[in-house]
């Protein structure tokens, strides 16, 4: 059973912009990692803070760092009951909205935030 998932973001205003507003997660409280904590679990002993957010049932940490990353596969994908209304306000925004359209089945739909991060949005 999946409990959360930790992502790297750049843009402070992706949290109430993208996380928030337009994927619907609640924030549950922000804390920061410590250099020491930092160090021993992902090398890079940055002090860095971290919104924890919730959905239907699962958590986010969202980790705010300048480091860059570059994204090749790795995506999320989450299923949503108004998937047109997230496509729409996601390109209100300007989030980048990629959508493959495919004959015999929905549609692939992609939404990226500022950082990079990529989403697979699906209908339910």
């Amino acid at each position: 059973m999946l409990e959360h998932i930790g992502i790297t973001i750049n843009e402070e205003s992706d949290i109430d912009a993208f996380y928030k507003d337009l994927l619907g997660l609640k924030e549950e409280r922000i804390f920061e990692l410590y250099e020491d904590v930092s160090e021993k679990l992902f090398g890079t002993g940055e002090r860095v803070p971290v919104t924890l957010l919730s959905g239907e049932d699962f958590f986010m940490e969202v980790f705010l760092t300048d480091k860059k990353q570059t994204p090749v596969y790795n995506h999320i994908c989450i299923s949503v009951a108004n998937r047109n209304d997230i496509i729409q306000k996601a390109k209100s925004k300007g989030f980048p909205v990629t959508r493959i359209e495919r004959e015999s089945r929905d549609d692939i739909v992609f939404l990226r935030d500022r950082s990079g991060n990529i989403f697979e949005i699906k209908g339910r």
